[in-house]
């Protein structure tokens, strides 16, 4: 009788510390097969990541009483058509929330990058599709260049909300020993109906200080209803005085299990006051929901990047079907 007590006394201990804890595994798999155009040379294959970027990862929590939890994170990417991974590149942190807000350390998303992807986030895609990928990169990649989304060493506060608003500050400290190549970013959003809008920044403080690099974006979304509009201006320089103006606008219209998306986007980038480079992109795709968890795809995009007299530099067009599962 005895035995048969302390084994349910057991039992009942043992449920109630796996109820007070979590572990979840999730992901993202996409593949479709298409056809890359870069101007030099052209390729019929198959494609991961166009739709959406494939991971797979590990997150959980546990409930440490009086409303603290202790969380964490592993994430990493995955190229579908090969297998290879990244390791954890994509997320690798530990730490706790509560009334308070949450506090995480170790590799994730910046703060100023919350609110760069709000722009993205009611589109169809997320990925290669969107179209300011292909003329924000094609045009910045010359100049300022594109900011660090996942800094390494980063230890970064959330708010808890407060109406409508929240927010984020990140610090990410220098990897190397004798310099300042420190980030800094903090992002504001306010959701309240309809309307989603947020503002970030991020300054990237460099070994050389003519490489120092600020951004600063504004993105916004409205949802009508019968359709859902998003748009975006960011502004990036450098120590150096090169600039980059970049803006976007999209539409996503849902159509029962269909979702139809479209995007142009622009980017210029000036080395003091002078325009050096060019580059404008338009994307068009749609998908159907088999489920919850799997659509299928397809997708077209057309970006070039020019030069300050006019010439073509880059080029970029892509179609694909596929299939993106998840989990």
């Amino acid at each position: 009788m005895k035995k048969s007590l302390i084994a349910l006394a057991v039992l009942a201990t043992t449920g109630a510390a796996m109820a007070q804890s979590s572990v979840t595994l999730y992901g993202r798999l996409d593949a479709s097969v298409g056809s890359l155009d870069t101007g030099a040379a052209s390729d019929t294959r198959m494609f991961s990541n166009n739709l959406t970027t494939s991971r797979w990862g590990v997150m959980g929590s546990e409930d440490l009483g009086g409303g603290l939890k202790a969380n964490f994170r592993l994430e990493t990417a995955i190229d579908v058509t090969s297998g290879a991974s990244t390791g954890f590149g994509r997320a690798s942190w530990v730490g706790l929330s509560g009334g308070f807000g949450g506090i995480t350390m170790g590799l994730r998303d910046s703060s100023y990058k919350d609110a760069f992807d709000l722009g993205n986030t009611h589109n169809v895609f997320d990925s290669e599709f969107t179209s300011g990928k292909a003329a924000f990169e094609g045009a910045a990649g010359v100049n300022v260049g594109n900011f660090i989304s996942r800094p390494a060493s980063q230890i970064r506060y959330d708010s808890p909300k407060f109406g409508g608003l929240s927010g984020s500050a990140s610090y990410a400290f220098d990897q190397t020993t004798g310099t300042e190549s420190d980030i800094q970013a903090f992002h504001l959003r306010y959701a309240g109906g309809p309307l989603d809008v947020a503002l970030g920044y991020q300054a990237q403080n460099a070994a050389v200080a003519a490489n120092d690099r600020d951004y600063t974006v504004l993105s916004g979304l409205y949802d009508f209803g019968a359709f859902r509009l998003s748009a975006q201006y960011q502004n990036a320089k450098n120590a150096a005085n090169l600039k980059d103006n970049d803006f976007s606008i999209g539409v996503s219209v849902p159509f029962g299990a269909f979702d139809l998306s479209a995007g142009v986007s622009t980017s210029q980038s000036k080395a003091n006051g002078t325009k050096v480079r060019e580059g404008t992109a338009f994307a068009l795709g749609g998908t159907y929901a088999l489920s919850k968890r799997t659509r299928v795809y397809a997708a077209y995009l057309d970006g070039d990047t020019e030069n300050a007299a006019g010439t073509t530099v880059t080029e970029r067009k892509l179609y694909a079907v596929g299939v993106a599962h998840t989990f």
